[in-house]
């Protein structure tokens, strides 16, 4: 669930929280759609919405996302 991925949550905020490199940014209106470098994938696709909360991220920022373990699932590679 990729608009369920929060940047920068507090620390004890979700049990799954890694720290990725922001590789692409793509303004889509309400939101932006942002690919990441996280866990050793390079493809891995964040929606974060628009807003001033989220207006200083850049290509190339090292930031902690981080999600509930109800937003997502695991795959066989």
């Amino acid at each position: 669930r990729p608009e369920r991925i929060e940047v920068n949550p507090d620390i004890s905020e979700y049990p799954n929280m890694y720290e990725g490199r922001v590789l692409e940014l793509v303004y889509l209106g309400d939101h932006i759609r942002t690919r990441v470098s996280l866990c050793g994938h390079d493809d891995f696709v964040v929606k974060i919405p628009n807003s001033a909360k989220h207006a200083a991220l850049r290509e190339g920022d090292c930031v902690r996302f981080g999600w509930a373990v109800a937003d997502c699932r695991a795959l066989d590679g």
